[in-house]
């Protein structure tokens, strides 16, 4: 079992601490989900080379052009947003996981919808619904997010054998009267990657989304980088996290430890990697969270959309920890994730790095502030008066305070990780 307290905790120390330095930050998270119901994809026909486990499970068988405004979480400020539509067309399937017995009166699925409408993804999209696992919320994740691999992976197959199935008549024919035909013969649909979108009802706009940056993903994925995931939405403040530019100007690497949960709002994965995820799960089973078992799967193959197109919704409530719902309405929003996902970037420092020097200037600051106090309140004995700016000396000490407030706090709140499993 990986363990996630240390990287829990320092991850709530950090972002709180981050949230002062760029005036709104973000804090660990993951959706929880749970028992599977019953599939509503029809079986169909496949066969892959995966463990004889997971062969019995899955069966034989588009920045908007101009700036999108922030939502609050809201309804109708999300539906106000311009419709603009853009080709995804690089992902075989899409898949949205939901919870209905938590969302019953479906304002999650709902505002997700409505998001995944406004960029032309909705009629791509698949509902998959889940129940809460009341027993374990991290475990519930995990299983929903290997059921819609299972399901991802089946779909895949299937579409390849009935596109193959379509055409071999023909491909017979020609060879009849074609003498080079049983030369092999490359081509973009035999080599281009299969991918599918795994999305969560808990996703925002970013605020930052383009044609240009889709068309690098698609670019990336079809090149021969070795990437196994790009995530359109990641947390930043993550221990151990590194990101680093490519040679292309709108993905960056990410480099984590194995408990450093990037979250699971929006990703696109490959066929390949959809493989190694289930072969782990046929063989150890639910161990950790879906994100630290992404992580020691692919630790040098993940990459992300930069700018990430969505992110974690601020208001909407956690399935696995609601105890910091309040804290992450103040840390999660779009303007401080986008600066701070830029600071990464540009200065290519770890997380752990920019926390500790954060942490330094929270305490240089605390310390003037302090030397400050003293010195007003002494003058005050002696003059009757303070020769300083006041006004500043209380925004600096309300501002060290505060950042101290909020470090304690999410050491306080900061999640237990789970049991290991049996």
């Amino acid at each position: 079992m990986i363990s996630t307290a240390v990287p829990s905790r320092v991850c709530m120390l950090w972002v709180a601490s981050s949230f002062i330095v760029s005036q709104n930050a973000e804090a660990f998270s993951l959706s929880g989900h749970g028992a599977v119901r019953p599939s509503t994809i029809l079986n169909r026909p496949s066969s892959f080379s995966l463990s004889a486990a997971v062969m019995e499970e899955i069966g034989t068988e588009t920045q908007l052009e101009s700036m999108l405004q922030s939502t609050n979480n809201d309804e109708r400020e999300s539906s106000s947003l311009p419709s603009t539509r853009f080709d995804w067309s690089f992902v075989e399937k899409v898949y949205l996981i939901t919870c209905p017995n938590a969302d019953p009166n479906s304002e999650r699925l709902n505002k997700a919808k409505d998001i995944l409408d406004k960029v032309g993804l909705l009629d791509q999209v698949e509902v998959k619904e889940f129940d809460t696992d009341d027993e374990d919320r991290i475990r519930g994740c995990y299983a929903s997010h290997i059921s819609v691999l299972k399901d991802g992976l089946r779909d895949i197959r299937s579409s390849t054998k009935n596109t193959k199935g379509g055409n071999d008549w023909l491909s017979s024919l020609l060879s009849m009267f074609d003498d080079e035909s049983s030369e092999p013969k490359s081509s973009e649909s035999s080599t281009k990657p299969k991918c599918i979108m795994v999305l969560e009802d808990n996703l925002e706009f970013s605020g930052s989304i383009s044609s240009e940056t889709l068309n690098s993903v698609a670019d990336y994925l079809e090149s021969d980088k070795g990437a196994d995931m790009i995530h359109l939405s990641y947390i930043p403040y993550v221990p151990n996290l590194v990101v680093s530019k490519t040679d292309d100007k709108n993905i960056v690497s990410l480099s984590t430890g194995q408990s450093s949960a990037l979250g699971t709002t929006a990703y696109v994965i490959t066929e390949k990697a959809i493989e190694t995820l289930l072969q782990e799960d046929a063989k150890n089973g639910y161990r950790a969270p879906i994100p630290d078992v992404m992580a020691e799967q692919f630790p040098e193959s993940r990459f992300s959309a930069y700018p990430t197109p969505f992110l974690r919704a601020p208001k909407t409530k956690s399935l696995i920890n609601p105890q910091l719902d309040d804290l992450r309405s103040i840390l999660f929003q779009p303007p401080a994730v986008a600066q701070f996902q830029n600071i990464l970037a540009i200065t290519g420092l770890s997380t752990n790095t920019l926390f500790f020097m954060t942490i330094g200037g929270l305490l240089g600051a605390s310390g003037i502030a302090g030397m400050g106090v003293v010195d007003a309140a002494n003058q005050m004995i002696v003059n009757g008066s303070y020769d300083g700016n006041l006004f500043l000396l209380v925004v600096n000490t309300l501002f060290t305070t505060f950042s101290l407030a909020i470090l304690a706090q999410g050491v306080l709140l900061a999640p237990k990780p789970p049991q290991d499993a049996p």
